[in-house]
C-alpha cells in the first residue's frame, strides 16, 4: 500500500527524489515541493516548471537541499511515461533502496496496464507491456525480497489491470520457486500473465463493475474473456503468453472453462497462473466481495476449492506466501 498523504496534498503524488536525480532529458510536468521545516502549508510551492531539462532540476534540488517532491495528480502520466525509459537502468543502481525500485516499478507498470486495457490492440501499448515485464522479471531475479516488496504495494481495491500485475508478479515469484533453473520461458510466461485478462477489456463495464451476482447470461458473458483475448493476441506475442491467456480459467479436475481441461492437458503455464489469479482476487476488495485476509484466502481455496488445482503447486504457493523461499509475501 502506498503511503497515505495529509489532506493538503490531496491533488499531488510524490515523486521519488531517485528518479529526478538518474533520469535525463527533458521534464513534461510542473514540480513542487515543501520546503524544509514548513510545518503550515496550504500547498506545495512550485519548484521547477515544465519543459525544463532534469540536469537543471538536478542543480536546483543539490543547491536547495530540498528532500520531498510532488507533481499535481493530473500529470502522473507524463512522469510515468518519463521513467519507462529509464527502469531497467534504475533496477541495476545499488544506491537505489529495494523499496524505493518496487514503488517507482510498481506504480509505472500499473500506468502501463492501464494503457494497453484502454486500448489493447495498440503497438505502442504491447510494445511498452513487453519491456515493463522483461523490467519486473530483471528486478525480481535481482533480490529474494523484490517480489514481497512489490505486492506490498498492491492495493486492497480491485481493479483489473492491476490485478493482472500483481498477477504477474506471484506467478513470477512461484515459477521462481517451483523452477528455479529455468528462465528460458519466463517471460513469455510472465508476459501471458500480466495480460491474463486483456479479453475483459471487450466485456461492458456494467457487467465487469456490477455490485452482486452475475445473472447466468451475464456470467456466460464474462466467461468468453479467455476467447477475446486470445483473439486481441493472436498475432502479437508468442505462444506460452497465449495459453496463459485463454487457459487460466482451466480446472485440474475438468470443470473449467473455456475448454475443460483436465490434469496433464493444462500446461504448468496457466495452472500457476490460475493460482495466483484466485488468490489475488479473494484478497481485493470487489464490487461483490470485502477482501479476505491471506490465511482465510488460501483456507478457502484448500477447502472450497476442491480440485481446481494441482496439489504440488498450490503447496508451492503456499510455500511462496509463507517465505519459506524469498520471505513474507502477503498482502
Amino acid at each position: 500500500m502506498t503511503e497515505k498523504l495529509p489532506p493538503e496534498l490531496a491533488n499531488y503524488s510524490p515523486v521519488s527524489k531517485y528518479c529526478l536525480m538518474k533520469m535525463y532529458g527533458e521534464i513534461t510536468f510542473d514540480l513542487y515541493t515543501i520546503p524544509p521545516g514548513k510545518q503550515h502549508f496550504n500547498e506545495p510551492v512550485l519548484l521547477v516548471r515544465k519543459n525544463s531539462m532534469l540536469s537543471d532540476v538536478r542543480d536546483v534540488i543539490a543547491a536547495s537541499g530540498f528532500e520531498n517532491f510532488y507533481i499535481r495528480k493530473e500529470e502522473q502520466e507524463n512522469l510515468h511515461h518519463l521513467i519507462e525509459n529509464f527502469i531497467g537502468m534504475m533496477v541495476d543502481d545499488p544506491l537505489i533502496p529495494l523499496k524505493e525500485k518496487a514503488s517507482i516499478i510498481y506504480n509505472c507498470a500499473a500506468n502501463v496496464m492501464k494503457d494497453i486495457f484502454s486500448d489493447p490492440r495498440s503497438g505502442d501499448n504491447l510494445k511498452r507491456t513487453e519491456d515493463m515485464t522483461g523490467n519486473i522479471i530483471k528486478f525480481a531475479l535481482s533480490d529474494q525480497a523484490s517480489i514481497p516488496s512489490l505486492l506490498q504495494l498492491s492495493s486492497h481495491d480491485y481493479y483489473t489491470f492491476t490485478h493482472c500485475l500483481n498477477v504477474a508478479v506471484f506467478s513470477i515469484g512461484m515459477w521462481q520457486t517451483i523452477y528455479p533453473a529455468r528462465q528460458d520461458c519466463l517471460r513469455e510466461f510472465a508476459l501471458g500473465c500480466i495480460l491474463h485478462d486483456i479479453g475483459k477489456s471487450q466485456i461492458d463495464d456494467a457487467i465487469l463493475n456490477k455490485p452482486g451476482k452475475l445473472t447466468d447470461d451475464e456470467f456466460t458473458v464474462m466467461k468468453k474473456h479467455p476467447q477475446h483475448g486470445y483473439k486481441l493476441m493472436a498475432q502479437a506475442i508468442p505462444s506460452i503468453s497465449l495459453d496463459v491467456i485463454l487457459h487460466h480459467h482451466e480446472k485440474h479436475d475438468g470443470k473449467g472453462y473455456p475448454r475443460g481441461l483436465k490434469g496433464d492437458r493444462i500446461s504448468d503455464y496457466a495452472k500457476i497462473a490460475a493460482i495466483a489469479d484466485v488468490y489475488d482476487a479473494l484478497t481485493t476488495k470487489r464490487s461483490y466481495a470485502e477482501a479476505r485476509d491471506p490465511f482465510k484466502a488460501v483456507l478457502t481455496m484448500k477447502e472450497e476449492m476442491v480440485g481446481h488445482f494441482e496439489q504440488d503447486k498450490f503447496i508451492s504457493f503456499i510455500h511462496l506466501l509463507s517465505g519459506r523461499n524469498s520471505g513474507a509475501v502477503t498482502k
